[in-house]
């Protein structure tokens, strides 16, 4: 294979030599089909006079930048280039329409559902409405690239699965069959990594970054339309956006709020902690645990049965409260009973009424710091399959479903087992994983991708 792009590097240049072969090679790949053969070390070293090391180092660059992949004995390969999108309300399959991608979905599961607390609130619903969960994978030209969970609400939206077709766009359903039409939308944007269901639809590897994207819509009457979660492979996508400074006076910025205190719990804790159990169970398990176990605690009960726990020196609880003094989540933490070098986290629970503040992130570093505060123990915890909310908190902390499985039979409901392996020192919040987390890196800046 020919190599076109001239390369010119000045003797006394303080540009690093590796980024001037890699600028060059960027040109090379530019043009040409995905999954032809790079040159081999030896060819790019004679043809831009530079070491081998350089090469190397410019080829690694471009490897993170998942712009070639190498195969042991085979060589270097130039990778799919990844679909770009500017962060706008658009559906998928407008969005792909506009790229001049052919665009489909294969629906993976429809159910009706209560809303609990989390989606309720998204949807300006109560918890017991009913709505609609409609789970469905996303193509590109055919190749999977992302999942998306979907709520609606079910009486609002009655009867729009049976018109979600392979190639059916949302919101110009929206707009034929029921008149909405759509103004502004809430995002947000997550690194995540696949497990082992998630990797199985969207053939990739079991760890693989993704992007997990949290989008509420809101209708030209400013009624909420959609909740929609979608996860992204990392590898294939890249979601780009146009920044601003704010023209906010500093007169106008609000004072940042007093952070929650974590501290170690007493045992005249046990009420506050009973009222934080029930209501994040009523608020987050609904359609996971059946209704009448949530129905069945009572604050009384959960209390007697707690300050036995806190009594006992088995186990360290941990409170966050509030600056007005409400305890407002807490978590349990000790050894792992299967694995006695490990440790375990028992519980983690944060009141609905005080979600999205970091609460439940500010729990979990400080038990993690309790149980691993030398990076040299593993850890583990059980969490139910399907409360998709708890595992993200999880995975962003570095925690991995192991393949453990059980189900306990007061709950009735599938759980998993996650690892955090030992090492892992940082957190990662939002888009900003670090590659202390994820087996590959994840980058934040003008265009958000993981890599």
């Amino acid at each position: 294979m020919s190599v076109n792009p001239e390369l010119a590097i000045e003797p006394d240049s303080t540009y690093p030599k590796y980024q001037s072969v890699h600028d060059a090679l960027v040109q090379v790949i530019e043009g040409l089909p995905t999954g032809s053969a790079m040159p081999t070390e030896r060819e790019l070293c004679q043809k831009y006079g530079v070491s081998r090391s350089t090469v190397r180092q410019a080829l690694g660059q471009l490897e993170v930048e998942q712009r070639i992949y190498r195969r042991q004995g085979k060589g270097t390969f130039v990778a799919m280039a990844k679909i770009e999108q500017r962060l706008e309300l658009m559906s998928h399959t407008e969005g792909m329409r506009a790229r001049g991608i052919s665009p489909s979905s294969k629906l993976i599961d429809v159910r009706r559902i209560p809303a609990g607390i989390d989606v309720g609130e998204m949807l300006g619903l109560e918890p017991e409405a009913e709505v609609l969960r409609i789970e469905r994978l996303r193509l590109a030209d055919g190749d999977p690239i992302a999942i998306e969970v979907l709520f609606l609400n079910a009486i609002r939206f009655d009867g729009i699965t049976a018109a979600l077709s392979d190639s059916a766009s949302l919101y110009q359903l929206l707009s034929s069959n029921y008149g909405v039409e759509l103004a502004s939308a809430e995002e947000t944007i997550e690194a995540v990594v696949a497990e082992r269901r998630e990797a199985g639809l969207l053939r990739c590897q079991p760890g693989m970054p993704l992007l997990m994207l949290s989008r509420r819509t809101l209708d030209t009457s400013g009624q909420p339309t959609e909740f929609v979660r979608s996860l992204y492979r990392g590898d294939r996508y890249r979601f780009q956006t146009g920044l601003q400074r704010p023209h906010q006076q500093i007169s106008e910025i609000p004072d940042a709020p007093k952070e929650t205190t974590i501290r170690p719990a007493k045992g005249s804790d046990a009420g506050e902690l009973a009222k934080v159990f029930v209501a994040a169970w009523k608020g987050s398990y609904r359609g996971i645990v059946d209704d009448a176990i949530i129905d069945g605690l009572k604050e009384d009960e959960v209390a007697d049965w707690l300050a036995g726990l806190l009594s006992s020196d088995t186990a360290q609880t941990f409170v966050a409260e509030s600056p007005s003094g409400q305890v407002v989540g807490f978590t349990r933490c000790g050894a792992d009973s299967d694995e006695r070098a490990s440790g375990q986290l028992y519980a983690l629970y944060v009141d609905p009424a005080a979600a999205r503040r970091g609460v439940g992130r500010r729990l979990l570093e400080r038990t993690l710091g309790e149980l691993d505060p030398r990076g040299e123990r593993p850890v583990t915890l059980w969490v139910f399959e399907a409360n998709q909310r708890a595992r993200h908190l999880y995975q962003r902390a570095g925690f991995v479903a192991d393949g453990g499985r059980r189900i306990e039979e007061q709950y009735g409901a599938q759980e998993i087992r996650m690892r955090r392996e030992p090492g892992l020192t940082k957190f990662a919040t939002g888009s900003s994983a670090t590659a202390a987390l994820l087996t590959s890196s994840a980058s934040t800046h003008a265009i958000l991708e993981t890599s």
